[in-house]
């Protein structure tokens, strides 16, 4: 004969963390099938990936993505889902080093890169319409990492998958999660996702702004938040034009976005 036991959730992680007592990450157990990365954040690192990549993404190009790769693919996807006009953005080391958006996606390319052309080199970009064969073209002229898209045209999958490590992938949906962990000491913090509440500002300097100024506020708010602190972002027109970002001083964070 087969008992069988229901345990609440309340009950079940003190057994798991028995069975795992390796602190914050005994939970983590309950995820199926984690997959083991080539490597951590350094070759020296183990690391593994407890989640669902397929549900994400449709890899359709590019060598096994790393342990780092995935870091600022999380940062790329987090961004670009906050914009609805055509945007696209250039991730380096989880901080946006170029974004613009305009009425096509190559020129929103021309812009981001603009924005700083040297960090972009090696970087991850995401943009949130279909890649065509000119935004193709023009990206293709420098190196990088990872290319994100809701979409790809046959014309441009031809021009970006002439290098066969380059990694392309299409996005199926969004992320879900509404909470943000980050595992320290002996446990977990989490938190809420950060909304922004752009629709509420209240202006108190004086001088109200026009309603051309309030779309460039909000968007340079949205960059700052995905920037490292302190954070500045300098920007006109709907483009990155300067930014400041893990700086220990505001002063030599401005100094660095101008």
């Amino acid at each position: 004969t087969t008992e069988i036991y229901t345990l609440s959730l309340h009950d079940a992680l003190p057994i798991s963390k028995y069975f795992n007592p390796s602190g914050a990450e005994y939970f983590l157990q309950s995820v199926a099938n984690p997959k083991s990365m080539r490597y951590g954040e350094n070759p020296h690192q183990h690391a593994v990936f407890y989640g669902d990549l397929n549900e994400l993404f449709e890899q359709l190009n590019g060598k096994e993505l790393s342990y780092n790769n995935l870091v600022d693919v999380d940062a790329a996807v987090q961004l670009i889902t906050e914009f609805t006009d055509t945007t696209l953005a250039i991730i380096k080391h989880t901080n946006v080093c170029g974004i613009a958006a305009r009425s096509t996606l190559k020129k929103s390319w021309d812009a981001a890169l603009a924005g700083d052309p040297e960090s972009a080199f090696g970087g991850v970009l995401v943009c949130n319409a279909a890649i065509d064969k000119s935004t193709a073209e023009a990206i293709s002229e420098i190196f990088f990492e990872v290319l994100i898209a809701p979409s790809f045209n046959e014309d441009s999958l031809e021009i970006l998958k002439s290098k066969k490590n380059r990694i392309l992938l299409k996005q199926k949906k969004k992320p879900a999660h509404k909470e943000q962990y980050k595992s320290l000491l002996n446990g977990v913090l989490v938190q809420q996702q950060d909304e922004g509440n752009y629709a509420e500002w209240k202006e108190v300097g004086g001088k109200e702004t026009d309603d051309e100024e309030k779309e460039n506020l909000k968007f340079a708010n949205i960059v700052c938040k995905h920037l490292k602190s302190n954070a500045i972002a300098l920007v006109k027109n709907k483009q990155l034009v300067g930014k400041g970002c893990g700086q220990t001083s505001r002063i030599d964070s401005l100094r660095h976005a101008i």
